[in-house]
């Protein structure tokens, strides 16, 4: 059985009342998907002459709803319910109707439009590392701001439940020793570590890629770039994944608020402590 995705509420909205009646065909390597239009029938000619870049949204609960996604990731075997929009000029997704969409999937076996045409549908034996193409056209405008796609990357059920915001919660261990944890922590799907002691907008004090075995729990990290970047970063340590709501990272420093600054505290590691962390919205 399937599992799906919430996080399309305007999508099902504009669904209502859709004909269930959809005519699909395949290609080689390709399915397209057109849906028939609802009645009563939705004009989709102003949608078409839009500027406006087309962009999916809301597709991943770890991703802000409000945020265009140009990729996202999703375990195999999952109904994803799709919305898409306009990013108009003052950065506000304005929803176009799903009748007035045409999609296609760059893998027919691995992944198909729902009959309705509201959602895409991953197949179980889709494999982790695997990546689907989800292109979608505004019905009249061809290519150009009309299109868009969404690249969906198939990860396995562990590594999903890492990936997102998760918020500094505690500090174990370590009684009354001050330690300077960063407060908000970002994991990527292609491995990306983003980290911040001032969770404001889309700031970040620094970056970079991570490695992580659930297994053993074996975490380290390696900076690529960054607004501060502290010159005390201990990159090895333990991740630990508590239930879906919380990690645990031992043995592992973020490094002092801001490199050069004098630090208030010691570090994590140096006292032994356990940093806690606390998941961001719903998660999977």
């Amino acid at each position: 059985m399937k599992q799906t995705i919430r996080g399309c509420v305007v999508a099902c909205v504009l669904l209502t009342g859709m004909a269930s009646g959809a005519r699909a065909s395949t290609g080689p390597g390709q399915a397209v998907m057109e849906t028939d239009l609802a009645t009563p029938a939705v004009d989709c000619s102003r949608f078409a002459e839009s500027d406006d870049p087309l962009v999916f949204h809301a597709m991943d609960p770890n991703v802000p709803s409000s945020w265009p996604a140009s990729r996202i990731v999703m375990p195999a075997g999952v109904t994803v319910p799709i919305s898409v929009g306009h990013l108009d000029r003052s950065n506000v997704i304005q929803p176009v109707p799903l009748q007035c969409m045409e999609w296609q999937v760059s893998t027919s076996d691995t992944a198909q439009i729902s009959d309705d045409g509201s959602a895409i549908e991953i197949a179980g034996h889709a494999r982790p590392g695997s990546e689907i193409l989800l292109t979608g056209t505004i019905r009249g405008s061809g290519r150009g701001a009309g299109s868009e796609t969404l690249r969906i990357l198939i990860i396995d059920e562990v590594s999903r439940q890492l990936i997102g915001y998760w918020s500094f919660h505690e500090v174990r261990g370590c009684g009354e020793t001050p330690v300077d944890a960063p407060l908000e922590i970002r994991f990527e799907a292609n491995n990306g570590l983003s980290v911040t002691w001032r969770p404001t907008g889309r700031y970040w004090d620094y970056w970079g890629q991570y490695e992580w075995s659930p297994e053993s729990g074996a975490f380290s990290f390696s900076v690529t770039d960054g607004n501060r970047i502290p010159s005390d970063i201990g990159t090895n340590g333990q991740l630990v994944l508590e239930g879906d709501r919380h990690l645990t990272v031992s043995g592992f420093h973020f490094g002092t608020r801001e490199s050069g600054a004098s630090m208030p505290g010691v570090s994590a590691a140096e006292a032994g402590c356990t940093l806690v962390f606390r998941r961001q919205g719903e998660g999977l």
